[in-house]
């Protein structure tokens, strides 16, 4: 009797750090989109609007997280006398696929761009916001697969390495609007191309990791 309280005991607390780092997750993510497409909006800017897109597929991403991990907690019972662990691998699979679709559908519009290019104008404000979203995301990710490794979430290190990936992107845009404020060089479509490819090998690879998983 002890041993399935202490089971059911160590199932809660990890229940517990996932949905609180997921919670974390969906509130920054939800902030930094809203901030992102409303620059990219007022600046015409391509790039920053699918990095916008992606914070949002972010914060999907940790609802299902969510949903996940209660699932996985349940006790085992005589339908699943392993109990619902394999869940939790079907919840890191949708976050997988919402990546990889993020990245297709950013490479689609990035391409339209390429093809019927845009003008961007750039402010202070927009660039600024950047940087923030930048830092921001280096230390959301760290958090995240930090406690992802500590619970043994592949959901919540999935996450984690996303949230990395989207520092990295965030960057690649400012440096692109940077270029263009000193050179009028516009590469923000094919920057927009570059983020869409990242995307997608990250959904491929998380979808891999999982499957090996499973």
């Amino acid at each position: 009797m002890s041993d399935t309280q202490d089971m059911r005991e160590m199932i809660v607390a990890r229940e517990k750090t996932i949905v609180k780092t997921s919670i974390i997750g969906i509130i920054t993510n939800i902030f930094l989109a809203a901030f992102k497409a409303a620059v990219g909006l007022l600046s015409n800017s391509i790039a920053i609007i699918l990095d916008a897109v992606n914070n949002l597929s972010d914060a999907l991403s940790s609802v299902i997280t969510i949903i996940g991990a209660k699932l996985a907690g349940k006790l085992p019972d005589k339908k699943h006398p392993l109990g619902y662990g394999r869940v939790e691998y079907l919840s890191s699979m949708l976050v997988s696929a919402l990546v990889l679709y993020a990245g297709i559908t950013a490479l689609v519009e990035s391409i339209k761009k390429i093809i019927h290019p845009e003008t961007a104008h750039y402010s202070v404000l927009t660039l600024v916001i950047l940087v923030v979203a930048i830092g921001v995301k280096l230390v959301l990710g760290k958090y995240v697969t930090t406690k992802g490794k500590q619970v043994n979430s592949g959901a919540l290190v999935a996450s984690g390495s996303d949230a990395s990936f989207d520092a990295i992107l965030s960057a690649s845009v400012l440096a692109s609007a940077l270029l263009y404020l000193w050179c009028h060089i516009s590469l923000e479509a094919y920057v927009g191309v570059a983020i869409s490819l990242v995307i997608i090998k990250a959904g491929i690879g998380m979808l891999k990791d999982t499957m090996n998983d499973i």
